[in-house]
């Protein structure tokens, strides 16, 4: 548990804030990372080894947001202190640095206690004064929380870095779902039998996931706490009962069934009892995905004769076609920013990549070309950055990535086979 012990605001930070975000979206040609430098966190004997932990997982974080280019730490000298009273500015300006990030790590009363500093160089403004605590034994979990903390004071937004990520993973013969943090470590299973538990996907609130499993030798719909206790059925109809998502009012789940013979679009109230039927076409509707306001579904549908990606209104009705180029467009996920819709299609050559459909100027936008399959993509909580699988290393992989694709960051602990991965929501 890490918990915010003590903040101090400082004018200068107001007044920058006041002038709008350091770093602006990280969209369009013109967007360059922000030069960053993040020296050394610093320590005493007791917590060098922390220190160095929250160095680099703090790095790393920064670095995947694609919002920032950090400095090589062997182009500057990190001599001056940590508080504002002891920046020499025009040093880091020197080295290229638009801001800086210090950090001193401590021990308080068995707890690890971090004061973290941000300064913006040029105006030689403190944006960010902060002292975070955390247990001795989650030092990457501090460690997330100061870059969440880091990302806030130059973006304006929270940071997705303390967020977790559901996926699908190979154990022993079986498929199961498990929890993972934002760089893939710190994997926690989640399911326990079932043989195959598929396509996850969290409650608004992060505390249960949905998932399909075919326990009862049927893919049925089941929920189950992340925190441990039992799954929960809640749709065992017969054939399909899958790609359960909650509405972002936690009152009703999206699904898609066959019960009638051909795979349809249903509302289901939270108990699992059907509220409506959304879609009655002859070709397969399935995959739905909320809007963050809960008022549209992206969906896929073979209504056009092959799948492609559709938007329609969350109680039914008329269904727009996003999709026009392709011949097999699959696993839409909504924007949380509900601007954007990214999904996998298959180019001409038969891999499977990613892209991202702005809604309001149609414009597509290509993330992966030519690194193997790239697949079933899912938005952090943020709308910032987006978690898919790739091939591109042989084995089926969690990759980040930033909008226009061009930070791309394969997690190394995401070694073996990963499906379906589902970005949860912040963690408050």
């Amino acid at each position: 548990m890490v918990r915010v012990l003590a903040l101090v605001s400082m004018l200068s930070s107001s007044l920058a804030w006041a002038q709008g975000p350091i770093v602006g979206d990280v969209e369009g040609g013109a967007f360059r990372p922000f030069p960053l430098a993040v020296p050394v966190v610093r320590g005493d004997a007791a917590t060098a080894g922390a220190a160095k932990t929250v160095t680099q997982v703090l790095r790393a974080d920064l670095e995947m947001s694609g919002a920032f280019q950090l400095l090589d730490d062997r182009s500057f000298l990190d001599s001056d202190g940590t508080t504002p009273d002891a920046m020499r500015f025009a040093d880091w300006q020197n080295v290229g640095a638009q801001g800086v990030v210090k950090a001193q790590l401590s021990t308080t009363g068995g707890a690890l206690s971090l004061a973290l500093y941000a300064y913006e160089v040029a105006a030689q403004k403190t944006v960010l004064d902060k002292k975070l605590s955390g247990a001795v034994d989650d030092v990457r979990g501090l460690a997330h929380a100061a870059a969440d903390e880091v990302f806030r004071a130059f973006t304006g937004e929270p940071g997705p870095f303390r967020s977790k990520i559901a996926v699908v993973k190979k154990v022993q013969g079986e498929k199961h779902v498990f929890v993972v943090d934002v760089d893939g470590e710190g994997a926690r299973q989640v399911t326990r039998g079932g043989g195959l538990n598929l396509l996850p996907s969290w409650s608004p609130d992060g505390r249960s996931l949905l998932f399909t499993s075919y326990r009862f030798d049927n893919p049925d719909l089941f929920e189950q706490p992340v925190d441990g206790g039992l799954a929960k059925p809640l749709s065992r109809r017969p054939g399909l009962n899958t790609g359960g998502k909650v509405s972002p009012d936690g009152t009703k789940i999206a699904v898609t069934l066959s019960q009638d013979g051909n795979s349809e679009l249903y509302l289901l109230d939270r108990g699992g009892g059907v509220m409506k039927r959304l879609t009655d076409q002859w070709g397969i509707d399935t995959s739905p995905s909320w809007s963050p306001d809960g008022s549209q579904l992206a969906f896929v549908s073979s209504r056009s004769g092959h799948p492609d990606i559709y938007v329609m209104a969350s109680s039914g009705g008329a269904a727009k076609r996003l999709t026009f180029k392709g011949e097999y467009n699959q696993t839409p996920a909504f924007s949380p920013r509900g601007t954007h819709v990214a999904f996998t299609a298959r180019d001409e050559r038969n891999a499977f990549d990613i892209f991202v459909v702005n809604l309001t100027t149609n414009e597509l936008k290509r993330i992966t070309q030519g690194q193997g399959n790239n697949e079933e993509p899912s938005f952090s909580p943020n709308g910032r950055l987006l978690v898919f699988t790739t091939t591109r290393n042989k084995s089926r992989q969690l990759v980040v990535a930033n909008l226009d694709g061009t930070k791309q960051t394969v997690l190394s602990a995401s070694m073996g086979e990963h499906t379906s991965p589902a970005w949860g929501p912040f963690i408050r």
